[in-house]
């Protein structure tokens, strides 16, 4: 460039704002994530990435030297246990749309209330952490006791059920058996026959019709992949829905300490009350490391949280009763059984136009004999 030319000449572009929006932040973690994975050959060490649209809420890693280190730990702690209480509805059997609503109108809306009114205060976060979990653990309660009504229904109904078959049973009109042959089979047994080759002849067709012609066999039904990993993920879900009705029993006995405190009057509020408190919460503490135990079961099995394993238990359980209902209507179409029963019915068949053909000529050779006579 001469000396005096206008220097136009731009070395860096305009900056793109696709590089400070959370979509391509996103997208970089799963790529990012993904690579390493590549890597990682035990399923157990994989990384997730987080997803912050779903049931959970996601926790802080607090670095050294941290002036709000004590702040986090404790947001920390809420989260775990708003975490705990969703593994807990989930395995109680509350359905995931019910468990998003709480989050949505307890915890999203009331901290973007709170911004709004209060400003930045990190501080109110765990009481409206506490109002969500308390508002889950109703939800839960009111699902399991209904649970129970449903159970004691059935069972009330499988009670029932025998009683009022042995009554029908005995009701039922019992008819006769009469040895007596129909008019019909008479009437054709009294006809004399006169030619043994007309009747080999009407005989014939007969059998021929009769065979059945063999049908060709599909192959039986495979088991997929899914259906063959039922068995195993049914021994985590039982061992999730013990752990808990262990929690459900201890939840039950802490109730009835807090009703039993409550009901304390005179004298014996300020001599027991300190030793019903101290039970009660030895017996939170407890509740609280059951609830955690339950994400420990299926992590135990390589899942990273309760609500994944749930997603593969229903994919899997679909495909098993997919499988069983194929087995099914195959073994009733083409199994051992109808085999056997189709042998024993053209065996049964044969041997009876054997012995209608033997008889038939019995017949014939005795009518001949009288007429010689």
């Amino acid at each position: 460039m001469k000396k005096g030319e206008v220097y136009e000449r731009s070395l860096f572009t305009v900056k793109n704002k696709l590089f400070k929006q959370e979509n391509f932040v996103d997208e970089v973690k799963h790529f990012c994530t993904d690579l390493i994975n590549l890597l990682v050959k035990d399923d157990k060490e994989k990384l997730h990435v987080f997803d912050s649209s779903g049931l959970y809420l996601a926790t802080k890693k607090i670095g050294k030297n941290n002036p709000k280190a004590e702040q986090i730990q404790t947001d920390n702690e809420m989260c775990m246990r708003w975490n705990c209480e969703v593994d807990r509805a989930i395995v109680s059997g509350v359905s995931e749309t019910e468990i998003q609503q709480i989050k949505k109108k307890y915890i999203t809306d009331r901290i973007r209330e709170s911004v709004d009114i209060f400003g930045s205060q990190p501080e109110r976060l765990g009481s409206i952490i506490m109002t969500a979990v308390t508002a889950l653990a109703l939800l839960i309660s009111k699902v399991l006791d209904k649970a129970k009504e449903l159970s004691a229904k059935f069972f009330e109904k499988e009670l029932l059920q025998p009683i009022a078959e042995s009554s029908e049973g005995r009701t039922a009109e019992i008819i006769p058996q009469t040895d007596k042959m129909p008019k019909q089979e008479q009437i054709t047994h009294k006809e004399p026959t006169d030619d043994l080759s007309t009747q080999q002849r009407t005989l014939q067709p007969k059998t021929q019709t009769a065979e059945p012609e063999t049908p060709q066999i599909p192959p039986k039904p495979v088991m997929s992949a899914e259906a063959a990993a039922y068995p195993k993920l049914l021994k985590i879900y039982k061992e999730l829905n013990r752990q808990n009705g262990i929690i459900f029993d201890a939840e039950r006995m802490r109730n009835e300490l807090e009703l039993e405190r409550d009901s304390l009057k005179g004298l014996a509020k300020l001599t027991k009350k300190g030793e019903l408190q101290s039970r009660i919460d030895r017996k939170n503490e407890e509740i609280d490391l059951l609830k955690v135990g339950l994400s420990g079961i299926v992590k135990r099995y390589g899942f990273q949280a309760v609500h994944d394993f749930y997603k593969v238990f229903s994919v899997s359980k679909t495909a098993n009763a997919e499988y069983r209902n194929k087995v099914d209507k195959w073994e009733e179409q083409y199994g051992e059984k109808v085999q056997n029963k189709e042998e024993s019915i053209s065996k049964r068949l044969r041997n009876y136009q054997r012995e209608n053909a033997d008889r038939q000529t019995k017949q014939i050779s005795k009518s001949r004999n009288r007429g010689a006579r």
